[in-house]
C-alpha cells in the first residue's frame, strides 16, 4: 500500500512535533530533579563548621 507524499509529510511533522515535546519534557525533568537534590544536600563544609567531628568509618569485623 503506497501514501500519498501529502500523508507522508504529515506523519513526519507529528513524528518532529512529538520529539520536540518529549525531549521539552526531559530537560524540565532533569532540571526539577536537579532543583530537588540541592534543595535537599547540605553542604559537608555546613556540616563540619555545625559540628567537629572526624569523618571516618570504623568496622569492628576482627576486633
Amino acid at each position: 500500500m503506497r501514501y500519498s507524499e501529502q500523508f507522508m509529510e504529515h506523519i513526519e511533522y507529528a513524528f518532529q512535533a512529538f520529539c520536540k515535546i518529549a525531549l521539552r519534557h526531559e530537560g524540565m525533568k532533569a532540571w526539577r530533579d536537579l532543583k530537588r537534590k540541592k534543595e535537599r544536600e547540605i553542604s559537608l563544609d555546613y556540616l563540619m563548621s555545625e559540628r567537629y567531628f572526624e569523618p571516618s568509618a570504623i568496622d569492628s569485623y576482627f576486633e
